[in-house]
């Protein structure tokens, strides 16, 4: 700048003539100046490298100017700094400090620095103009009142979702509750089921159970018939008693000479058994459903009546039906146990 101001000093004699006093703008000068800045700024189109203006939020847009506003805060010192200068002169020469030139472009970026100035302190209403237009006025206010328009959109679009999530949350807590009340009333439905089957399983054991004892009692009550009709068949015992149903015998069998031969030696088997071993006592007990009695002995008419003819009396040992003879106690009864063992 020194040099420049020095030779446009020697070149232009005339250049006393160029006004050295601080620039001056009117307020529709530095609005259209500031237009022309915006417009470098964004393109002719309203774009800056690429990206369009639509595609800025109010909040974008606020914050690009409170940037610019505070970067132009900073030029202030080197403007001043500008300013006194070009009000300074040579002190020899009585010549301005700048060339020609230089102070051109001094000017012009002092200008521009008022411009902006001018036009920020309108936008963000610094200051009360008369000439100032209603939409450079209201920029900030508009840009804030779409910020908080944005704001309570946004917060109504977040109350929305937080409602729509409670519905949702309040929907799943509702199934869950109905789930878990249809699997109660599932498992109070299997619990019951479970107590009618073992209720009903239960009814029917005690009626097999009935069942059971009376089908015992009437095979019991069949078996003291049997055992009485069978005593019955018997009016006299003793050596006549047997002499009688070894008669019925020989009478039912006259026609089948082997098996009466069999039944009569079988008793003579067993008689004579009882008689040589009184005191064995498996000898004195026939079994009333043993296969080789009933086939020999038992089946035939007079076969079961002469056990009974001669003292056999129906018992149950350990569980057991069968014929038994009892052994009169020869210590106690002499005269009993005789009689018994002349019988046999």
């Amino acid at each position: 700048d020194g040099e420049d101001s020095d030779k446009s000093n020697a070149e232009n004699p005339s250049e006393n003539s160029v006004a050295a006093s601080k620039p001056t703008l009117s307020l529709s000068e530095s609005i259209a100046f500031s237009d022309e800045i915006y417009s470098s700024y964004v393109g002719p189109e309203g774009e800056e490298e690429g990206m369009t203006d639509h595609e800025m939020t109010p909040q974008q847009i606020l914050e690009l100017l409170e940037k610019i506003k505070a970067s132009l805060a900073l030029l202030e010192p080197k403007v001043n700094k500008f300013l006194k200068r070009l009000a300074e002169k040579d002190p020899i020469t009585r010549k301005p400090r700048y060339g020609e030139k230089t102070m051109i472009r001094v000017k012009h970026a002092i200008r521009a620095y008022k411009a902006l100035e001018l036009g920020l302190s309108s936008i963000f209403q610094d200051r009360t103009n008369s000439e100032c237009s209603t939409k450079q006025t209201s920029l900030v206010s508009n840009l804030r009142k779409q910020i908080q328009m944005q704001e309570e959109q946004m917060n109504k679009q977040r109350q929305a979702i937080q409602t729509q999530e409670q519905i949702e949350l309040e929907r799943i807590a509702n199934e869950k509750l109905l789930a878990e009340k249809r699997e109660m009333e599932q498992r109070l439905l299997e619990e019951k089921r479970k107590r009618e089957e073992e209720l009903e399983l239960s009814r029917l054991a005690e009626e097999a159970r009935r069942r059971r004892i009376e089908e015992e009692q009437l095979a019991l009550a069949a078996e003291r018939e049997a055992d009485a009709n069978l005593l019955s068949l018997v009016p006299t015992k003793g050596p006549e008693g047997v002499r009688e149903q070894i008669e019925r015998m020989r009478q039912a069998l006259k026609e089948d000479r082997p098996a009466l031969d069999v039944a009569l030696g079988s008793l003579y088997t067993l008689f004579d058994q009882i008689t040589r071993k009184p005191e064995e006592v498996s000898f004195r007990r026939v079994r009333r459903d043993h296969p080789k009695f009933n086939e020999d002995i038992g089946r035939h008419v007079g076969g079961k009546e002469v056990l009974i003819a001669a003292g056999f009396r129906l018992e149950t040992l350990d569980g057991v039906k069968c014929f038994f003879s009892k052994e009169p106690n020869i210590e106690h009864d002499m005269n009993g146990w005789s009689d018994w063992f002349d019988g046999l």
